[in-house]
C-alpha cells in the first residue's frame, strides 16, 4: 500500500494555534490605545504609592468583542499546552505562568502596573511572551518511542492487527490499548447487537490476548517487525482535562485517555486510529491527530 503522510502532531497543532493567537493579538493591539492614568501626575499634594502609570483606553464594543473571543481561545489553548509539562521545574513554571498571565491579563485589561507607555512596547512584550512559549515547546524530552498510537474499538473490530498502520506512521511505533477499548470489546463479546459483531469482538479479543505469549503486555510486547503494543491500566481523571469531556461517555474517555498519554509522553507524537466521525471531531477539538488509513 502506498505511504500516506501522517497528520500534524499535537505539538504542531498547538504551535499553529499559537501563531494564530499571536496574529490576532497583534491586530487587537493595533486597534488599541494607551493613556497616562498616573494619579501622581496631578499636583494635589497627595502621593499614591504603587499606582499604575499607564492604562488601556476603553475599547469600542467591536474591539471588546474581539478581546473576549481571543481570551476564550487563549483559555482553551492553555490547559492543552500545559499537559505537555506534567512535571515542570520551577524555572519552566515561572516562564509558563508569566507568559500566559500576560496574554490573559492584556485581554481582560484590569488596571495594573504591567501596561507599558506605548502600544509598540506592548507589541514587543506580547511577541516575547509568545516566543517564550515556543521555546518551551523545544524543551520536551526525547522519547524512546517517537511515535505512539491509540486504537479505538471499531478499528479493532474491523481488523485486530495493530501492526497495519505502518503506511501512515512508519515502521516503528508503540500501540497503546486503552482500558475503555478493552472494556468495550469485552461487552460486545456477549452483548453485541448482532452475531457478526459478537464474533468480531471475540476475534479481536483472541488476537489481543495472544500478544501475552510475547511477553509482559503491561510493559510492552512485540507485535510484528518493529511495532510493539502495551495494555494500559491507568484510567483518566478530570484534573487538567477540558471540562466538556464527560468521562462516563466512552468516546470522551478515549479522548481523555489519549490526552493523558500525550502528557505522560510529551516528547512523542501521539496519534489516534479511528474512523468514527464523532470521535474524530472530539479529537480535533483538543488538537489530537487521528488516522484512519491502514
Amino acid at each position: 500500500m502506498a505511504s500516506t503522510q501522517a497528520p500534524p502532531t499535537y505539538l504542531d497543532r498547538l504551535s499553529g494555534d499559537l501563531d494564530l493567537i499571536e496574529a490576532d493579538f497583534l491586530a487587537i493591539l493595533a486597534d488599541s490605545q494607551i493613556r497616562n492614568v498616573d494619579p501622581n501626575r496631578r499636583s494635589d499634594g497627595i502621593v499614591y504609592i504603587g499606582a499604575a502609570k499607564w492604562g488601556w483606553v476603553p475599547s469600542t464594543p467591536v474591539l471588546e468583542s474581539r478581546r473576549m473571543e481571543l481570551l476564550g481561545r487563549v483559555r482553551d489553548w492553555e490547559p492543552l499546552f500545559r499537559l505537555l509539562f506534567p512535571h515542570p521545574t520551577p524555572e519552566v513554571t515561572k516562564r509558563l505562568d508569566g507568559a500566559l498571565a500576560l496574554l490573559r491579563r492584556w485581554l481582560e485589561r484590569p488596571r495594573d502596573k504591567t501596561v507599558p507607555a506605548t502600544v509598540d512596547e506592548a507589541v514587543d512584550k506580547v511577541k516575547k511572551a509568545v516566543a517564550t512559549l515556543r521555546k518551551l515547546g523545544e524543551l520536551l524530552p526525547a522519547d524512546d518511542w517517537p511515535v505512539r498510537v491509540t486504537v479505538d474499538t471499531n478499528m479493532l473490530l474491523d481488523d485486530p492487527d495493530v501492526a497495519i498502520y505502518t503506511s501512515v506512521l512508519g515502521r516503528r511505533y508503540m500501540v497503546h490499548l486503552l482500558p475503555v477499548v478493552l472494556r468495550e470489546l469485552d461487552d460486545k463479546k456477549l452483548g453485541g447487537r448482532t452475531p457478526e459483531l459478537r464474533e468480531a469482538a471475540k476475534k479481536a479479543d483472541r488476537r489481543l490476548k495472544g500478544l501475552r505469549t510475547n511477553g509482559n503486555v503491561l510493559r510492552g510486547v512485540r507485535v510484528a517487525g518493529d511495532v510493539h503494543a502495551v495494555f494500559e491500566h491507568i484510567e483518566p481523571k478530570g484534573d487538567g482535562l477540558p471540562n466538556w469531556l464527560d468521562l462516563d461517555v466512552p468516546d470522551d474517555r478515549f479522548v481523555a485517555s489519549t490526552l493523558l498519554l500525550q502528557s505522560r509522553h510529551p516528547g512523542s507524537a501521539i496519534y489516534a486510529a479511528t474512523r468514527d466521525i464523532n470521535l474524530q471531531t472530539k479529537l480535533a477539538a483538543v488538537g489530537l491527530p487521528f488516522i484512519e488509513a491502514s
